[in-house]
């Protein structure tokens, strides 16, 4: 058995010679390098643009295609409320209901003078019938000299009586058909419709409440469809045009639409034109006052950079590429645009000609040797 002092000496010597193996003296530069690991073995893909249809994107909020708002047109106390917000309605849908017995007992009233009005009448046609009767006797008689003047002039001053009699009943009758009308009217009114079809919102009526004429108590929204509603600069104007498709984003869902309306002046503070985009929402899962992206797909050309999905790294908000530089991997950070059939457009972080790598992506780290291999 060795000794430990001789022990130790051997150990050494072998410590060296396990470093000497690792030192390689450079014969030209007469310089020591460290031994280089395995290069790791990858494909690439050299970036080229290619040339796609120019696409304009656009914060966008989110508009009821169609409001109504809900108010009443007599005054009353609110005995009944039919709605609450979110619930779906279709235009004419009774909503609230006021107390309607004054305007009952008015109606009752306003019959039962009509109704007089109407025997007044009956009689003033009778007295105007008499009374004309009455003339035409005395004035032939007058005509035959057989009664004196004066009776023809009271006989014409009764008719003349009859029928002033008969022309005012026939006004009051009007007058009173006209208030019971618009009695009726007001009875209706008693209950408050939707002005559209829609949704229910900014309730503001409960039971109990005394509604003045044109209060608000509410709000109905067209939402399906919904208007996406963007800015368009100046520049770009040209690029829109009424029924042009578009791509409304709101989070991780998108929606088809079209370009509805474009504003003919400009707000003259920004220079910028409001456009509308009509988006069909017939689940009525989009909702007024939320924010959303709007890619509008123009017909002029543009070139973009692209590379296959298999070279994008990190995650979202925070992606990379590694770049082939003369057999060293460099990481490069890369914003991203669309994904299309494999491949994601890059918007900065890369130039054409860069030779971009597809594999071991998730293994390789900056400054590792590469060795390019093809197909």
């Amino acid at each position: 058995m060795l000794s430990k002092k001789k022990l130790i000496p051997i150990l050494l010597v072998a410590v060296l010679l396990i470093i000497g193996t690792a030192i390689v003296k450079d014969k030209d530069s007469g310089t020591t390098v460290a031994a280089s690991p395995n290069k790791v073995s990858v494909k690439t893909y050299e970036v080229n643009p290619v040339e796609k249809n120019s696409t304009y994107t656009y914060k966008a909020s989110l508009e009821a295609t169609e409001e109504g708002t809900v108010s009443s047109k007599v005054s009353g106390k609110v005995i009944q409320v039919m709605f609450e917000n979110g619930q779906v309605v279709s235009q004419g849908a009774p909503l609230v209901k006021l107390d309607d017995q004054d305007i009952l007992n008015n109606i009752a009233s306003s019959e039962s003078k009509l109704k007089s009005l109407e025997i007044s009448l009956e009689k003033n046609q009778l007295n105007i019938e008499n009374a004309q009767r009455s003339y035409d006797r005395t004035k032939y008689l007058f005509d035959q000299g057989a009664v004196p003047k004066v009776d023809l002039e009271a006989a014409e001053t009764t008719l003349k009586s009859a029928q002033i009699d008969l022309e005012s009943t026939k006004a009051n009758i009007n007058s009173a058909q006209i208030d019971l009308n618009n009695l009726k009217n007001s009875l209706d009114n008693t209950t408050i419709t939707a002005p559209v079809s829609g949704v229910m919102d900014s309730k503001s009526v409960e039971l109990g409440l005394f509604a003045n004429v044109g209060a608000a108590l509410g709000k109905v929204k067209n939402i399906s469809p919904i208007n996406a509603v963007i800015e368009v600069g100046q520049d770009d104007l040209s690029s829109v045009k009424v029924g042009q498709a578009a791509k409304v984003k709101v989070g991780t869902k998108e929606y088809d639409g079209a370009v509805k309306t474009i504003e003919a002046s400009a707000d003259p503070n920004v220079r910028v034109f409001k456009c509308k985009i009509e988006v069909p929402n017939q689940e009525q899962s989009l909702k007024p006052g939320m924010y959303a992206n709007v890619d509008i797909t123009s017909n002029q050309k543009a070139e973009m950079l692209v590379v296959p999905t298999d070279a994008l790294g990190g995650t979202p908000g925070n992606y990379s590429v590694f770049v082939n530089e003369e057999g060293i991997a460099r990481k490069h950070v890369v914003s991203i645009g669309e994904i299309t059939e494999g491949y994601v457009e890059i918007k900065s972080g890369l130039s054409k000609g860069d030779s971009v790598i597809i594999t071991n992506v998730n293994t390789l780290q900056d400054g590792d040797e590469v060795t390019v291999v093809k197909e």
